[in-house]
């Protein structure tokens, strides 16, 4: 067993005041509470997110520089240098007015507006000056703070990694879709040339570019939009910041969501033993308006919405300056004085539109305060950590106990709690046991009376496994057979381009003529709506059985090019499945089978695919939307007809 001192140094944030700002560096000693892998238990508990304190000052300057015609979106990028002690930050114009274009040394525009990146310091992060650096003209005036052009959607970061000094600072951006760029720079200031980056794809960018050098993986990592008909998050990683590889779609909205709320743009950074991101949900089925959520990830890979649906940096209340939208910074975290600066462009007009001014703002979240247990009501909640490895530095907690208290001891075996080791501590700061480290890991049982643990430190876990929990399925029912034959109409379904009903000569009465011009293949589709479709909806219930058979008659003038099942999510994403059935002259049954209770990777081995953008397997079996009929194959139709779609439960 190893020893909980009663003596404890109680370190509260009074006691951690520095004189200046610093930069948080990672520690993969500490475990944030939002880490879904330490909690192994709780009683009474709940996880609640962290409360950010607006700066009263906001916002800290406003756009009054005849160049900066609207800070549209801002899109921050805050560095706190600690070797000029100054926070520094880069910011986004948008010349949208055609006489402000005009007045442009060079006049030239990106998507038929102009940009600028804009530059701003500060000593304090509340009072800001825009330095006058000769650079690039506006009206003929080059005192302005203008340190680049024709650069849309910027992230800026500080390389100390990169060996070449010439290369110390870094700008990614696109101007178009698939069009990623990066320019260099000794000093963020003065700008080289741009220079292409390869391995995108067509579909990356239009959005707040992000981008920073990841001493864990040893690896460039950068963040951008993915656009496959609605927004969705992307990651992409390089060793020698020229060559990217595609990590795919990290980050996306969920099901329940649909096209309503989607996932606009997510800088991350490196907290703690994980990662962090602030998550711009935009909300074009609804308002417009933009909201920063709190995504976590233990490898930068695989993400997490902390909260979904709840913003980490609340909108103001109506016609306030950030009532709207709030575009949260990219950089590295700063704390001053125990709290971490959160810097943001607000905005009081929804996301449409070029001509809009989002001005920079500044909240504050106490050290690690990013979400935490705590009670439910009144009532005392009992925690249990997962096993863990304590180091020699020592157990510390990050907590909150201000008229409450938090107790520690440790579990032996399973589920046997040793006796309380630790004196209550009933104020809030970091708690501090002196322990003797042990190659035996330990679970902790903690108890919270009015109080809340946001952190963990001088641990890691012994498992550092994702938990899994995915939703049972229904016990199975009585197999079901659910029909479309179009007999009398096209039942809903359409086509891309041209969809022609025909009430005779189908493998069975009418049937249905899929056509497409040009290079693309016709597709069939069917309605996505519950009730509207017999194929929608969650399929172990409305087929019964352990797996379904899919299954439908075509025929084309062309022979070739082989059938292919999707199942779409809804009508967002989809899983398919190309049969080896080829479209010949005459009626021809196509059938595929599946099972409800695969895994994503038993479905990929049985031969269904996931689109870039799908939801797990499990999600889209029981959201089941469209279902679409396509040929495979690129040329191998201009058309063909289709009847008699099925979709049956399999009782084995």
């Amino acid at each position: 067993m190893i020893p909980l001192q009663l003596t404890v140094a109680l370190l509260a944030f009074c006691a951690l005041v520095q004189a200046a700002p610093r930069l948080v560096a990672p520690d993969d000693h500490k475990i944030l509470m939002i880490d879904p892998r330490i909690v192994a238990w709780v009683d009474n508990a709940r996880l609640v997110p962290g409360t950010v304190q607006k700066e009263a000052a906001n916002p800290l300057f406003q756009a009054d520089r005849p160049w900066e015609n609207a800070l549209n979106n801002l899109y921050p990028n805050l560095l706190w240098d600690e070797e000029d002690k100054l926070f520094k930050l880069w910011y986004k114009c948008v010349l949208a007015d055609p006489d402000a274009i005009a007045k442009m040394d060079r006049p030239s525009t990106v998507h038929d507006v102009g940009w600028y990146l804009l530059y701003a310091t500060s000593r304090d992060g509340i009072q800001w000056e825009k330095p006058e650096l000769g650079l690039h003209a506006f009206e003929g005036n080059s005192a302005t703070n203008i340190v680049a052009r024709d650069t849309p959607n910027v992230g800026v970061f500080k390389d100390p990694h990169d060996p070449d000094p010439a290369r110390r600072y870094k700008m990614v951006y696109d101007v178009g879709l698939g069009k990623l760029r990066a320019r260099f720079s000794p000093d963020g200031i003065h700008w080289s040339d741009p220079l292409e980056m390869l391995g995108f794809g067509a579909r990356n960018g239009d959005t707040h570019n992000n981008a920073f050098w990841d001493e864990r993986t040893g690896k460039y990592l950068w963040f951008t939009k993915l656009y496959l008909g609605e927004r969705l998050a992307a990651r992409y990683e390089s060793t020698d910041f020229l060559n990217w590889k595609n990590n795919g779609m990290v980050m996306r909205s969920t099901l329940a969501e649909g096209r309503a709320s989607q996932t606009y743009c997510m800088p991350a950074f490196r907290y703690a033993n994980g990662y962090l991101a602030w998550l711009m949900m935009y909300h074009p089925g609804k308002d417009r308006s933009v909201d920063c959520e709190l995504a976590w990830s233990p490898d930068g890979l695989t993400w997490r919405r902390v909260f979904p649906g709840t913003p980490f940096i609340p909108r103001g209340t109506k016609g306030s300056y950030d009532s709207e939208c709030i575009y949260a910074m990219s950089g590295p975290p700063v704390e001053e004085n125990g709290q971490l600066l959160i810097f943001y462009g607000g905005d009081d007009f929804p996301h449409t539109g070029w001509k809009r001014d989002c001005v920079p703002c500044l909240a504050r979240l106490p050290v690690d305060h990013f979400g935490g247990y705590q009670p439910v009501e009144e009532k005392i909640a009992f925690l249990m950590t997962e096993p863990l490895q304590i180091h020699p530095e020592g157990l510390s907690l990050t907590m909150e106990a201000n008229g409450g208290s938090i107790t520690v001891a440790q579990v032996e075996g399973e589920m046997r709690v040793s006796r309380v080791e630790s004196l209550p501590v009933t104020s809030s700061g970091t708690v501090r046991w002196r322990v003797e480290p042990s190659a035996a890991p330990h679970r902790l049982w903690i108890t919270l009376d009015k109080a809340t643990l946001y952190a963990v430190s001088g641990v890691s876990l012994v498992n550092e496994a994702l938990p899994s929990t995915p939703a049972p399925l229904p016990s199975p029912g009585p197999v079901v057979s659910r029909r479309v034959s179009f007999d009398t109409d096209a039942q809903g379904w359409k086509g891309v381009d041209v969809a022609s009903h025909h009430p005779e000569g189908g493998a069975s009465g009418g049937y249905l003529s899929v056509s497409r011009e040009g290079r693309n293949l016709p597709i069939a589709l069917s309605p996505s709506e519950l009730f509207v479709s017999p194929f929608a909806g969650d399929w172990p219930i409305s087929f019964g059985g352990r797996g379904a058979r899919l299954s439908c008659f075509v025929r084309s003038q062309k022979p070739g090019g082989h059938v292919q099942f999707e199942i779409f999510a809804g009508d967002l994403s989809q899983w398919s499945f190309a049969t080896k059935s080829t479209f010949t002259g005459t009626w021809q049954e196509v059938t595929a089978t599946l099972r409800y209770d695969w895994t994503d990777d038993e479905a990929k081995a049985a031969g269904w695919s996931p689109s870039a953008a799908a939801f797990p397997w499990a999600q889209t079996i029981r959201n089941a939307g469209k279902l679409v009929i396509v040929p495979v194959a690129a040329d191998a139709q201009s058309s063909f007809d289709l009847d008699e779609v099925s979709v049956s439960g399999l009782s084995d």
